[in-house]
């Protein structure tokens, strides 16, 4: 999802940037530059198509028929919000190889787009009312525009349309601001409506079935084509990677300026040429078309010669009950609670796996009563009437059970006096520690069940660990270290000096399974020796905020079976858990007197900064930390996002692993790792390159990450090596683990797969880590808890990049930063959450009636008792659900 804010003139040139030159299918046949529709509830009418100048006076938010202004129009405000309708790159391959597949697959299109926009129609909303007093009421009229495409700017095939509504809506009787939150809450239903409608057109899986291809319903790749796509799409990356470079190069000769659509299109045809310079490019469409089918041949591909026979269920036969059950097994394993949003969303991505193929209107019925089922079996979180449909409000029995039992066990653990060790006697081990550090270390060596240890960045945690670990050897007991991750589990072994290991290995070792739909279960077994546990051994949970409440209630359960005590150590302004977390929130909240708070910071050699990183963590008034670090010069503003990348791909080039490159998403994270590579092409082995699945050419000497856990090889997810040698057996891999010179080989199967370029890395991939300096993009995704790890890596300095205009705009954007925190801290949170969100965003209750606003379909339904929001916890028929009876 895109929310473009640019001038109108270069919304066109966005669109055409996104294709190759050669596409004759674009603006070369008098369609215009885009067909436009008007939208009224579900009512979807298509209207003139628009030609360049009309599309221009469409994004500034004019009316194309009479040129009057909708509304007051503001210059920085959102134009237009853009999702992108596509599919598997097998998809496009098809419809390049069979023009009857290119026509029904154009035409699935087209449909899913209007069935997108009949669902944004009936649920879009605008605010009404002053500020501080505003309702939410129904958008009664919004316009969109689509733009198609065939290919992608690399000249691949790309089939896929650009599907904008304009910002600007009617309601109440005038024009207003389309309510932009909402719209992105909203994005699992687009999602899924959109992938649902493709999935399940007979047209379209007609076609397909007539040529002899198969659809896999869990991912939609067209089985036979699966595997060639992936020739395509590497290329592309190098593609798109070349015209990053001369993109860079251009702006430095040329500051100030932005490049015209002929200068982006000879990129396009230089950047094709660089990476096939034994090929002629195509120039129009059809030459396109021409050259696809030559390389899917020349790759071995060959069309089936049979068509086969398109079996499919009908709707009678799906279970529905069945599949709210799942819906919900699968929302709970993702989040802590959902709206009707996801809800709906779920239930078009379980039709789609359903290989159901049916009309438009068919699936549309189904899947709003599978919908309400789903609804229907969720557990509200707040006894309120006017939740919105994108609003986070439903939750599952299940979550609610996991939830309160860790209340519960936290709750018991940490009933009766603390008992910390007497230190006396371990004067030297505790020499050198703060006071906090050393409270820390007494409750973690001495008697209580549960310890807290919550602390900053930098705030020495890892000491605290080191001198607990030595006072538990004195006494012949045990500290078993555990973290989230297998890279998180290895540096905590370096730095503390004991064993650790993945929460994820050592629950396995006591019978917990899961799989990734959320279903689990428990099977006897008998632990290895390295994961054994005795009473009065210490049982330490590392980086514990990242911990998964899931998780969370079997590694309790483990430490009440053994006898073992239980400590959290982390910090919960920190990364959060991928998925239903809060668990250290909840251990703080109900665990206080079994809390230590180390609230000094130790990492940093400037004692200033150790102040502005308490400041990013609480986000206290970040417009003055922005002022206070652009005048320090850790604040760099770039003008573009590519002069961005260039800068951290120069900085991550020319350093060592004692500098750290960081970004929040793994598309920059590869681009800059890719721009780096080509600038360290002088000090690498050309002879040696290998290309991966992924797109990306490593060389012998390159920085790379391995990003999948893998025993037999000893490697694992997002740790850091160095290209050593590449032959015949696989790759050998040089780095630092447990703070030693390893060395390892990986095959070629698993380099191929799992290795990519590591110049730089993403926020996951660099927390629990320290370096000598930290270089961090912050964009418009990045949340608070990003920002705030990724300055707090470095000891001696942490710079921020952002992209702005200016630095007015650049503070703006840092104060939003730290306003932005949507972690999943468990359905306590999400209740309150999704309350101050229906006053901040939503209608009130009683002014329902007089806005005409719609309610919910469970308003009549009374919410679960949650922790903090209802009476005390205590036992409830609830807890009786599997996720509890560990």
């Amino acid at each position: 999802m895109k929310f473009y804010t640019g001038r109108a003139v270069d919304a066109r040139r966005y669109v055409e940037a996104d294709s190759f030159g050669a596409d004759d299918y674009y603006l070369g046949e008098g369609s215009g530059v885009a067909d436009r529709y008007v939208v009224s509830g579900r009512r979807v009418g298509r209207a003139p198509a628009m030609d360049a100048e009309t599309y221009e006076r469409w994004v500034g938010g004019f009316d194309v028929m009479t040129g009057e202004a909708k509304g007051r129009l503001r210059k920085a405000g959102v134009k237009f919000v853009e999702v992108t309708v596509n599919g598997p790159k097998s998809w496009s391959l098809a419809a390049a190889l069979h023009p009857d597949v290119s026509l029904a697959y154009d035409t699935a299109q087209r449909c899913a787009a209007e069935q997108i926009l009949s669902w944004v129609g009936e649920h879009a909303t605008t605010r009404v009312g002053p500020m501080g007093r505003q309702v939410q009421v129904p958008v009664g009229e919004l316009e969109a525009a689509v733009v198609a495409h065939r290919t992608s700017r690399a000249g691949d095939p790309h089939w896929h349309l650009h599907l904008q509504v304009n910002a600007r809506v009617w309601a109440a009787g005038k024009w207003r601001g389309l309510h932009t939150v909402g719209f992105r809450e909203s994005i699992g239903a687009i999602n899924g409506v959109g992938h649902a409608a493709v999935m399940t057109d007979p047209g379209f899986r007609a076609a397909l079935a007539a040529h002899g291809y198969h659809l896999d319903p869990g991912s939609g790749e067209i089985v036979e084509l699966e595997a060639y796509g992936e020739a395509f799409s590497a290329r592309s990356k190098q593609i798109g990677h070349n015209i990053d470079r001369y993109e860079t190069q251009w702006r430095g000769e040329h500051p100030g300026e932005e490049p015209g659509p002929r200068l982006r299109q000879a990129w396009d045809r230089r950047a094709w040429a660089d990476e096939r310079p034994d090929k002629v490019m195509p120039t129009s469409g059809k030459a396109l078309e021409e050259h696809w089918r030559d390389e899917l041949a020349e790759l071995g591909f060959r069309t089936p010669r049979h068509g086969v026979e398109l079996r499919t269920p009908l709707p009678g036969m799906l279970d529905q009950d069945e599949l709210a059950a799942e819906a919900l097994c699968r929302l709970g394993a993702r989040r802590s609670a959902w709206s009707r949003a996801d809800a709906r969303g779920e239930a078009e991505q379980l039709i789609a796996e359903s290989g159901l193929v049916v009309t438009a209107g068919v699936r549309s019925e189904f899947t709003e009563d599978l919908t309400a089922r789903i609804v229907a079996a969720s557990v509200p979180l707040l006894g309120r009437e006017d939740v919105p449909v994108d609003v986070r409000a439903l939750t599952s029995q299940q979550v609610v059970a996991v939830e309160w039992h860790l209340v519960r066990r936290f709750t018991g653990r940490a009933e009766g006096p603390g008992r910390p060790v007497d230190l006396r006697r371990a004067r030297r081990t505790i020499a050198g520690l703060g006071r906090d550090q050393t409270a820390a270390v007494a409750y973690l060596a001495g008697g209580d069940p549960l310890v807290i240890v919550e602390g900053a960045a930098g705030a020495g945690k890892t000491a605290a660990l080191v001198a607990a670990r030595r006072i538990q050897e004195m006494k012949r007991r045990r500290m078993l270290v555990v973290s989230p991750t297998l890279k998180g589990a290895k540096v905590a072994a370096g730095q503390v000096g004991t064993s650790a290991y993945s929460v994820a290995w050592v629950l396995r070792q006591y019978g917990f399974r899961w799989d990734d739909q959320g279903h689990w279960h428990k099977v006897e077994t008998t632990p290895h020796r390295a994961a054994w546990l005795r009473r009065g051994d210490l049982l330490v949970v590392d980086e514990a905020g990242m911990l998964d409440q899931d998780s969370a209630v079997a590694l309790v359960q483990i430490a009440d079976v053994t006898g073992a005590r239980l400590a959290l150590v982390g910090d919960r302004h920190q990364l959060p858990a991928v998925g239903r977390g809060g668990v250290l929130d909840l251990a703080c909240r109900y665990a206080r007197d079994s809390r230590v708070d180390l609230g000094s910071v130790r990492r940093f050699a400037d004692p200033e900064y150790a102040e502005l990183s308490l400041r990013m963590r609480a986000g206290q008034r970040p417009e003055a930390v922005f002022d206070r670090l652009i005048a320090r010069g850790e604040i760099v503003v770039h003008a573009s996002e590519v002069e961005q990348i260039a800068a951290l791909a120069v900085i991550a080039a020319d350093t060592e692993e004692s500098v750290a490159v960081v970004s929040d998403t793994r598309d920059q994270v590869a681009r800059i790792s890719a721009l780096a590579h080509r600038e360290r092409a002088a000090v690498l082995d050309p002879k040696s390159r290998f290309g991966t699945r992924s797109g990306e050419r490593i060389e012998v000497g390159d920085r790379v990450a391995t990003r999948r856990n893998d025993p037999d090889a000893d490697v694992a997810n997002r740790e850091t090596w160095t290209v050593r040698k590449a032959d015949r057996k696989g790759v050998v891999l040089r780095g630092q683990v447990d703070g030693r010179d390893v060395g390892r080989r990986v095959s070629w199967d698993y380099a191929r797969e799992h290795l990519e370029l590591a110049y730089a890395t993403t926020t996951y991939g660099v927390q629990g880590e320290t370096v000598s300096v930290a270089h961090v993009a912050v964009g418009t995704h990045t949340t608070a808890t990003a920002a705030y790890v990724g300055m707090t890596r470095g000891r001696d300095r942490n710079v921020a990049h952002v992209v702005a205009e200016s630095v007015e705009e650049a503070r703006l954007q840092w104060v939003q930063v730290f306003s932005r925190d949507r972690a999943d801290l468990g359905p306590a949170h999400a209740a309150q959450r999704a309350a101050d969100d229906i006053e901040r965003f939503g209608p009130r209750a009683k002014q329902r009636a007089s806005a005409g606003l719609r309610g919910s379909r469970h308003a009549s339904r009374q919410p679960v008792d949650m922790p903090g929001l209802g009476r005390p916890a205590s036992t409830s028929a609830s807890m009786r659900g599997p996720s509890v009876g560990m």
